[in-house]
């Protein structure tokens, strides 16, 4: 037990590490937050990315009520245990959405389910961040991503053609986190 508690905070503690240039990308696209706009950071974990947000505006959800509990221990932000495949959220609730490695979890249904209850809680004109590992041969990279939960790790073209099925892909980048190898996308509630 003690052993497991370890492991999953040195977990915690190196990831964040890594975290820098998400919070990057963060700032630039999806900040500032203007009155009255709401984001929802989808997959939130445990929280890391709520203190770049204004608390009033901000609802982090996950699948795992653990990393809930963290959070709220941690932040003063709103916070709930959801099911991505079914947002409790009525329709276009968000101006903008935050999704930073979590489609890498799903199957390819669950991830197009999730993607459907994305696009119906963002308004119209809408903007969302995706930042997912993606397949590289780097050793490192393939090191890492065998030892990730996530089953799911695609190519960049595979997000490509996932993402641009119902959004409008505005941006496409890729970047390297340290350790992991990213593909981040800023995507279009409306498909141009």
């Amino acid at each position: 037990m003690l052993r497991q508690a370890l492991t999953k905070l040195g977990e915690q503690t190196s990831l964040a590490i890594f975290f820098r240039k998400q919070k990057a990308a963060i700032r630039e696209i999806l900040l500032p937050i203007k009155e009255g706009e709401k984001i929802l950071d989808l997959g939130c974990g445990t929280g890391e990315f709520a203190p770049l947000f204004p608390v009033d505006a901000y609802d982090g959800i996950d699948l795992d009520p653990a990393n809930i509990a963290y959070a709220k221990r941690h932040y003063p932000n709103r916070f709930s245990v959801g099911d991505a495949t079914r947002l409790a959220f009525p329709d276009n609730a968000f101006d903008k959405v935050l999704v930073a490695g979590v489609f890498h979890h799903l199957t390819d249904e669950d991830c197009k389910k999730s993607l459907a209850e994305m696009h119906r809680v963002l308004k119209p004109g809408g903007t969302a961040l995706v930042m997912e590992d993606t397949r590289s041969k780097r050793i490192i990279t393939s090191i890492m991503h065998r030892l990730d939960q996530g089953a799911f790790i695609r190519t960049g073209q595979e997000w490509d053609s996932i993402f641009s099925s119902l959004f409008g892909v505005k941006k496409r980048w890729t970047f390297d986190s340290g350790v992991c190898f990213y593909t981040g996308f800023v995507l279009t509630h409306d498909k141009h």
